[in-house]
């Protein structure tokens, strides 16, 4: 079963429940499954028809615990174009990354870190504003090519996963931190490229979780413990 019918699984069983929750110091942002799954599909149409992906091409997501994160990345999932954290075709950073970046306007898609996805000002002619960009999207999405069980979706340095071996990955994730089926967790930070895909879109996908995703500089910040504490959440690394 590919990542995208766990989906439409998902957002029929779960309608408007909680999926994604984004704490920082900005504020609150929360996603249900029915408002990820219109994201992702908006997002999913931008790359195919927009940039003009397709099943050869690779991407990057650099969002760190930013709500958008989890989007972009489903994204990848949701089209069958490989996610990789080392050489791809397109990379999904913020205005920040932008500033330090050594490769070409056209390999480089700006996403918004405004609570609200509010695009972005003073971005370079050149580049790509994706937070603007993926508004000229519909919300209806349906794969371009059939689901290929062998395909790669994720790929690092040494390490090449199918959805299926991403899927039971994400099992193993959750088994070492003892997350129940259905439970909620919290991400202070962001990992490494498969543990963040566990656990800020497998898991809450495949699992009936819900995550939330802790976004500031300072963690230990009390209004964001005191949720915590409210909302039964796990935190976890």
């Amino acid at each position: 079963m590919s990542f995208w019918t766990e989906l439409q699984r998902s957002t029929a069983t779960r309608g408007a429940t909680p999926l994604i929750t984004w704490l920082s110091d900005l504020g609150r942002i929360e996603l249900s499954t029915v408002t990820y799954a219109n994201a992702v599909s908006k997002a999913s149409n931008f790359l195919i028809a927009g940039l003009e992906l397709d099943e050869e091409s690779s991407i990057s997501v650099n969002l760190g615990n930013h709500w958008q994160s989890p989007v972009w990345l489903g994204t990848g999932l949701a089209t069958g174009i490989s996610i990789t954290d080392t050489s791809a075709a397109i990379t999904f950073g913020t205005l920040t990354a932008l500033k330090t970046w050594t490769g070409s306007a056209e390999e480089f898609v700006v996403v918004s870190q405004d609570p609200f996805g509010m695009p972005d000002k003073d971005i370079p002619d050149s580049f790509v504003n994706g937070s603007a960009e993926v508004r000229n999207f519909g919300d209806y999405f349906a794969p371009t090519w059939p689901f290929d069980p062998v395909a790669i979706s994720a790929s690092t340095t040494g390490s090449e996963l199918t959805w299926e071996q991403l899927v039971e990955r994400a099992n193993q994730i959750a088994s070492h931190y003892e997350i129940a089926n259905g439970q909620n967790y919290g991400l202070h930070g962001a990992s490494d490229l498969i543990t963040m895909l566990a656990l800020q879109v497998v898991l809450p996908i495949t699992n009936n979780s819900s995550v939330v995703l802790i976004d500031q500089a300072n963690p230990a910040f009390d209004a964001i413990m005191k949720q915590e504490k409210l909302e039964q959440i796990v935190p976890l690394g």
